[in-house]
């Protein structure tokens, strides 16, 4: 009678033991998966400041060389992008 009382209560405690474990591989799942998912989204704002930056920069330096360009009736030249490049540069510093 004690041997199934002590094999029972073994049992109970696997089980526990294992119950336990479960919940705890479980919640460590959902805490990676949330963790991962906060990274992707901080992730995925910083590249799209990135592109937008970059795009501005790109946007503002081809207006200028094409002003430039128009302004003396001409074909647009690397030191016109140049050019472009260096105001954007300026231009976007100022204004941060």
């Amino acid at each position: 009678m004690e041997q199934e009382r002590g094999k029972r209560w073994g049992t109970i405690v696997i089980v526990i033991a294992l119950l336990v474990l479960a919940g705890s591989i479980i919640f460590t799942g959902i805490k990676i998966s949330s963790t991962i998912n906060a990274n992707v989204n901080k992730m995925r704002t910083q590249v799209k400041k990135e592109i937008e930056q970059d795009l501005r920069r790109e946007v503002i330096s081809f207006i200028y060389a094409f002003r430039s360009s128009s302004i003396q009736n001409r074909q647009i030249t690397p030191e016109d992008l140049k050019k472009g490049y260096k105001f954007a540069r300026d231009f976007l510093s100022k204004t941060k």
